[in-house]
């Protein structure tokens, strides 16, 4: 058997994936913005929140396969074999599930354009044609993402990241291309996204038959390899579900009450904040399967030790980073889009959402705990009675206070829920760490503030009215703050040290 790729390794090669992915996102969003006007943008952004919604059609079933093949990697060819029929049986799960969300979205189309969403330039046939054409990739990306998940499962990290990163490119370039020479007409584009999502899952599809086949062309539904799955993706889907309503609410709630453009504006702040959620994703990928094969082969400290890493390992990079963004947020929305309304607007949104993501992507990992432990019944919990609070929190925030309601609700109710939960399942699961956890959020919270407090004078030295300037105050801040907060963790300061130090081999 070859040997592993590293979580080390995986997580570096995923990492640079994804900050391409993300790079190239930033850049080219702005230009999708000028060309194509606020309200296609705000459509481009409802189609976001829409897709998160149906990806729950999805039951918990990706999820659990992944854990599935990481568990039987050891079994060779026999396993290979039943994870290609477990995910042949969950392809024909998907499969009236698809349909019937094809079916819904079509016939739900005009009532959408009509009555939900606030367009004032764009034409009611234009919105219903572009909803239908979201309805459908929404049932091709179901398909991809259990693809990938079968992938996943198998630690083929560094093919995945190549494969998202030309797909990322093709969806992108090309989309910048089409809007900026040929047409910037909202279904002309969304029928080349359509497009995208047809190749994109006919190239997961092809690996993922290559390396999990089914017995034979024709095996069909295996209910005893799916039998034993249902609790656990029973679980995953419940979760799942509230997840979707403490992430996505506001959103579909906003897009309802704004204007169109509005709507536009805030797509820029949601999708700055999910820039935040998606830098742990291939850490996340890399750590999964990892932890449940550690704990598989009963090295609970190893498995320990990786998640406490990890852990604060983004905590050191993303506290930082949504600080940064937090304080200057106007000055980035400005330096980023060049809209001045979208940044006037966005300001004081942007600012609570963005110290919320950060709080929520660490507060991630303590279901990445219980995950690899393969006992969920905590997380069902804490996430069911923190929709209960969120819902009518969040919709009598949007009801009275608008977009900047929303945002502190937001906020308010992931800090809240940061003080309180990873201290009862640390004490559940890994009594042990809880505290030398505690220490390194405190630590790294307090030299934040402190990076802050310093390179402030010079943020403002530097920052001009040029987005130039604006982007090297961002970017010597950042630096400044990332720096202090590396150096009061002496095992890391001490590797980066040596790195920095070593002679070149050359001399």
């Amino acid at each position: 058997m070859s040997r592993k790729l590293s979580v080390v390794h995986n997580t570096t090669l995923g990492y640079l994936g994804q900050a391409y992915t993300l790079l190239i996102g930033i850049l080219i969003m702005p230009f999708y913005l000028g060309h194509l006007g606020a309200e296609v943008y705000g459509l481009i952004g409802f189609y976001t929140v829409m897709q998160s919604w149906l990806q729950l059609l999805d039951v918990g079933l990706s999820a659990s396969l992944v854990r599935q093949i990481a568990h039987h990697q050891s079994q060779a060819e026999a396993g290979q074999r039943s994870g290609g029929w477990l995910m042949r049986s969950f392809e024909i799960i998907f499969l009236p599930l698809t349909l019937l969300t094809l079916l819904a979205v079509y016939l739900g189309s005009p009532w959408i354009a009509a009555h939900w969403l606030n367009a004032q330039a764009l034409a009611t046939s234009t919105l219903i044609d572009c909803i239908v054409l979201m309805g459908a990739m929404v049932g091709l990306r179901l398909y991809a993402t259990l693809y990938k998940s079968g992938l996943q499962g198998l630690e083929m990290h560094a093919w995945l990241n190549l494969a998202n990163i030309i797909i990322a490119t093709l969806r992108y370039f090309g989309g910048l291309f089409l809007v900026a020479f040929i047409s910037q007409d909202a279904l002309v584009f969304f029928e080349f996204q359509l497009g995208v999502a047809i190749i994109e899952t006919l190239i997961f599809a092809t690996k993922a038959y290559a390396r999990l086949p089914a017995p034979s062309l024709w095996s069909g539904f295996n209910m005893a390899l799916v039998r034993p799955i249902i609790p656990f993706a029973t679980s995953i889907s419940l979760t799942s579900v509230l997840w979707i309503v403490l992430t996505q609410l506001d959103k579909m709630l906003l897009s309802e009450q704004l204007l169109l453009t509005e709507y536009g504006y805030f797509s820029l702040v949601a999708l700055m904040t999910n820039g935040i959620l998606m830098l742990i994703n291939p850490l996340v990928q890399t750590l999964l399967p990892r932890m449940t094969v550690l704990k598989a082969e009963g090295r609970e400290h190893d498995m320990l030790q990786l998640y406490l890493g990890a852990s604060r390992f983004t905590c050191t990079f993303l506290f930082p980073l949504a600080a940064v963004m937090a304080v200057h947020s106007g000055d980035l929305l400005y330096a980023w889009s060049g809209d001045r309304a979208a940044a006037n607007w966005g300001d004081p949104i942007l600012f609570w959402y963005a110290l919320g993501a950060a709080i929520m992507a660490v507060s991630a990992f303590q279901y990445h705990l219980q995950y690899a432990h393969g006992r969920i019944r905590l997380h069902v919990w804490y996430s069911l009675v923190s929709a209960l609070i969120t819902v009518p929190v969040m919709a009598l925030a949007i009801r009275y206070h608008g977009a900047l309601g929303a945002a502190v609700a937001w906020f308010g109710l992931r800090l809240v829920s940061f003080a309180l939960w990873p201290q009862v399942v640390h004490r559940s699961l890994a009594p042990s760490i809880h505290r030398q956890w505690l220490g390194d959020i405190l630590r790294i919270s307090a030299m934040t503030v402190l990076g802050l407090a310093i390179s402030q004078p010079l943020y403002h030295l530097i920052a001009g009215n040029n987005r130039f300037s604006i982007v090297l105050a961002l970017g010597i801040s950042g630096l400044l703050t990332l720096v202090l907060v590396v150096a009061s963790y002496k095992p890391m300061a001490t590797r980066l040290l040596l790195l920095v130090s070593k002679p070149s081999v050359g001399r």
